[in-house]
């Protein structure tokens, strides 16, 4: 009974003394360098896993080196060395300075300028002739020989240093107009001074003149240049409608007046044709 309490007397002094070698750290001194032992692995595996970068960042530089600069090399290199060692880093794109990633240069914008004249532009409004008189405003309608002619010397016999140049027999000044009027010469015993034509192709007329050839069913139209003679007109027979007989003169005023209406209304109206003018 002695020697068990001995015993187990020894055996409590044991494991107080294994409690107190614990408490005074001997045990995690032991974990300590177990995980002194596994950081050293681990710089080992690091230190293999650095140089694999190493040798894989040799290689792409040795494949790329005509496509990359010294100093791009060093910043990717810098940068590898910043990944492994797990510091934060700037990131520093390294572009190959190949004509793909070369900025695109946009084209500049167009002039959008409107064109005008030429072949493909619209004929101005005096090419446009005014609308043929309504049946019910026709007096009667005469078939007559129409010749063109200038207020130039080889028509008149006049120069521009005349005093009567332009001017015709009723006293108006020649005029022409393919959107209102123009001023004709006829034979005043067929067709008296004042009276309203018009004429398929030439528009309306007013007779204001006469000439020596002009006898019977003759009439002269008046254009600005010889050349507009031949080339717009010559000489033709035509079928023209008397859609007002004159009493014998013609005015400025009744050239203003009938040049005003026709602008109105793109015709001769009735009344008009009425009115004493």
């Amino acid at each position: 009974m002695n020697k068990m309490g001995i015993f187990q007397r020894f055996w409590c002094l044991f494991v107080t003394i294994v409690l107190l070698l614990t408490a005074a750290g001997i045990i995690p001194e032991s974990k300590h360098q177990a995980v002194v032992a596994n950081g050293t692995g681990d710089t080992l595996q690091h230190t293999d896993f650095s140089k694999t970068l190493s040798n894989e960042l040799q290689h792409t530089q040795a494949n790329s080196g005509s496509m990359r600069t010294k100093d791009q090399q060093a910043i990717l290199t810098t940068d590898r060395a910043t990944l492994l060692s797990n510091e934060p880093h700037s990131s520093i794109p390294i572009v190959p300075a190949t004509t793909k990633n070369k900025p695109v240069a946009t084209k500049s914008p167009q002039s959008t300028k409107a064109q005008s004249g030429g072949k493909g532009s619209s004929k101005s409004p005096n090419s446009v002739p005014v609308a043929a008189p309504a049946p019910d405003q026709i007096i009667t309608s005469m078939k007559v020989m129409a010749t063109g002619y200038t207020a130039g010397y080889e028509s008149t016999g006049k120069t521009s240093k005349h005093p009567e140049y332009g001017i015709t027999y009723s006293g108006v000044k020649v005029r022409r107009d393919k959107n209102t009027v123009s001023t004709i010469a006829a034979d005043p015993k067929i067709i008296p001074l004042g009276s309203i034509l018009y004429i398929p192709g030439y528009g309306y007329g007013i007779v204001a003149d006469t000439g020596s050839a002009i006898k019977g069913r003759k009439i002269d139209l008046y254009f600005a240049t010889t050349k507009q003679v031949y080339k717009e007109w010559g000489k033709k027979s035509v079928v023209v409608q008397l859609i007002k007989r004159g009493n014998g003169t013609c005015t400025e005023v009744m050239l203003k007046k009938l040049t005003q209406a026709i602008e109105t209304y793109n015709a001769v109206p009735q009344s008009l044709l009425e009115e004493s003018i």
